[in-house]
């Protein structure tokens, strides 16, 4: 299998029946001119788009009524005269002409009514059409025919580098043929839980089937299925080559979405890529344009987790290429010609392992924490071998089994640390912990907030007052642990019959026996949810105690740098080079409309670094400048200070092998 290719694009192409001359202006020239500009080595391009059209002489579908030509062969043509990789699109989920002319084949809720996303059944043909807006189609019987039969006829008419399947494993169905299906199965169709093992079954199935049709031609073709790449959802990953994990920051949940998925995936053996895009929203924004800073930032971001990049772009109906938008692109990508040679194939050096809970607000709001202490980390597999990891992270609500359990105790008694919050620990009835925190469980709180407050000494510039909670910490009597903080209640909770002021109802002044966070041994324990906490809230108040209290067991970091929160860092190895590489980010995101922007890029100086390498350094310098810089290496702890940071800096550790 080949490689993935570092600086992709991916070209949109959902256009219209109701847009003229389609295709008329592409110019093979031209499109190459865009592609060598934008430093491109694949593109994406369009056999079938969301409006069930297709763009290449198709017996199967239907070619779009004002196309002319065969444009995909055209543009596969172009690409691969000047060594560009051309994998190829099609539609699966959304396919509009194909819903209105076969309604069978439309996605059905339990009750027969079609599933789609942004349309109102009841709106007039007049009425502004909302973004977004598709009917959801089913990959079972004649439609997955037709797409097996147009998979077929773009591996027969061409040299294919890679199939792209888009809008995957979307809805539950229960359109007559699934529910035929699950009854052939020995399902039953009145259930949710069959409905939900059906629909596994059937993705699977045709998965398999348009992989068959692909190999059958093309045995080093890359496959795809988008929709594949959720850490929570392993049951779609053995059917990719790869994985792309759509990440668009600036209108789809921020810049800190990308790193624990790229580590997850990281850890599969696949080659995987980030993709971003140009516009200044997301998909389907004809004109607008990302500011060049934030595309740096975003690329230089996706190299720091070693994923490769794709950026997405629409081409206009005509054929076109918008030169502006590949000079933007290539600003981008220069960057990461100069630099990808050292942010590929890596280990990890941290230290510190997480547990993905599959609550996507408590583990990205763990990740955010984490990130913006600068506190590197890796993500802790099923079944893996603990022992390289100091500390492990189960955020707020890692139920335990018996099996579970005896693992984290044998890795407790090697000599690991824990780190709990909320409900994690706790046995899967909720009704007793199976890790020993120094407390016996009692049950949720009653009240639907309280407030935080440390005991003296051990907390470092944080505010000593009640602080409040916007959740209820589980309820706690103590054993053997040692309490570092406690629990007020407040009064009463909220109602209309019981308030109090605008908000949330005070604390009570009564000395409190609950404990809100516990260290007994190498395990320590916050009693509050307060990695979902901080996704919800964002208070710096509940960070900054997060982060000292894991330093009560997580003392040795590999990495420690001085930057702002909003600075990112890695540190990772390159063993097949003798190298380390440490990466360091630092823009300023800031939310203006619906988007969130990058326009400046201001510069950090002299950033101290300390890290960890059991090797003896004899060189040190930063990419892609080449410029060498002075350290000390005591032992195992390597000091520096980075002079300059702006957008991205790596520093290169070169080391003498044992």
């Amino acid at each position: 299998m080949n490689r993935l290719a570092s600086r992709q694009v991916h070209l949109d192409f959902h256009t219209s029946e109701w847009i003229p001359q389609v295709g008329e202006r592409f110019d093979k020239q031209q499109f190459q001119q865009a592609l060598l500009a934008g430093k491109v080595n694949s593109i994406t391009v369009f056999a079938k788009c969301h409006h069930g059209w297709s763009y290449y002489p198709t017996h199967a579908g239907k070619i779009h009524p004002t196309l002319q030509m065969d444009l995909l062969g055209a543009q596969i043509e172009a690409a691969h005269e000047i060594g560009v990789r051309a994998p190829i699109y099609i539609t699966v989920g959304f396919s509009a002409n194909d819903a209105e002319a076969h309604p069978d084949w439309v996605v059905k809720n339990q009750d027969g009514s079609l599933v789609s996303i942004g349309i109102d059944p009841q709106a007039k043909r007049e009425d502004k059409r909302p973004e977004v807006s598709w009917k959801f189609l089913c990959p079972s019987g004649g439609y997955a025919d037709l797409i097996y039969a147009q998979t077929k006829e773009v591996c027969d008419a061409y040299e294919v580098d890679g199939l792209f399947y888009d809008i995957c494993f979307w809805s539950l169905c229960w359109c007559d043929t699934c529910k035929a299906g699950m009854v052939e199965s020995g399902l039953d169709p009145t259930s949710e839980i069959s409905a939900r093992l059906y629909h596994k079954l059937k993705w699977q199935r045709f998965m398999s089937g348009c992989t068959k049709v692909i190999r059958e031609k093309h045995s080093d073709a890359s496959i795809f299925f988008n929709g594949s790449a959720s850490p929570y959802e392993p049951e779609w990953h053995d059917g990719q080559t790869h994985f792309e994990l759509e990440d668009l920051p600036t209108t789809w949940g921020g810049y800190d979405k990308m790193p624990s998925r790229a580590k997850y995936f990281a850890r599969s053996g696949k080659d995987y890529l980030g993709m971003t895009g140009k516009f200044h929203t997301s998909w389907g924004e004809f004109g607008g344009f990302k500011s060049k800073n934030a595309l740096r930032y975003e690329v230089a971001a996706l190299l720091t987790y070693g994923a490769r990049c794709s950026i997405g772009d629409q081409l206009h109906p005509s054929g076109e290429m918008d030169m502006e938008t590949y000079r933007l692109i290539g600003e981008a990508y220069q960057y990461v010609e100069q630099i990808e040679p050292w942010c590929y194939d890596i280990t990890e050096t941290t230290r510190l392992g997480i547990v993905l809970s599959r609550e996507v607000k408590s583990d990205e709001g763990l990740v955010k924490m984490l990130l913006e202490g600068q506190l590197d980390f890796d993500i802790v597999l099923d079944n893996e071998d603990l022992s390289r990891f100091d500390t492990v992270i189960l955020p707020d609500c890692i139920l335990l089994d018996s099996k579970q359990a005896e693992r984290f105790h044998a890795y407790l008694q090697q000599g690991g640390s824990l780190f709990l919050t909320g409900k994690s620990g706790l046995n899967v009835e909720k009704n007793r912990f199976l890790i020993d925190i120094g407390a016996e469980y009692e049950g949720p709180s009653m009240f639907e907030d309280d407030y935080l407050r440390l005991h003296e000494p051990g907390w470092e510039g944080l505010v000593k007052s009640p602080v409040l909670c916007y959740e209820g910490a589980e309820q706690l009597t103590m054993t053997d642990g040692e309490v570092l903080a406690s629990v007020l209640k407040p009064y009463f909770n909220r109602t209309y019959a019981q308030y109090c002021s605008h908000q949330n109802t005070p604390y009570q002044l009564e000395a409190s026996n609950q404990p809100g966070v516990i260290r007994k041994g190498n395990v320590v324990y916050l009693a509050h949810s307060v990695c979902k906490l901080y996704y919800d809230h964002g208070a710096q108040f509940h960070r900054d105690y997060f982060l000292q209290a894991l330093k009560l067991v997580y003392q040795n970091a590999v990495m420690q740098v001085n930057m702002p929160s909003s600075g990112r860092a890695r540190f990772v190895k390159q063993q097949a080079n003798d190298r380390y590489v440490l990466h360091l980010l630092y823009a300023t995101p800031i939310q203006r409309g619906r988007t969130l922007v990058i326009d400046d890029l201001p510069p950090l100086y002299d950033v101290d670094v300390r890290v960890s390498i059991m090797e003896t350094v004899n060189r040190v310098y930063l990419v892609p400048q080449g410029q060498e810089i002075s350290f000390v290496q005591l032992g195992t702890q390597v000091e520096l200070k980075v002079p300059k940071l702006e957008c991205h800096q790596m520093v290169v550790f070169d080391y003498t092998p044992k």
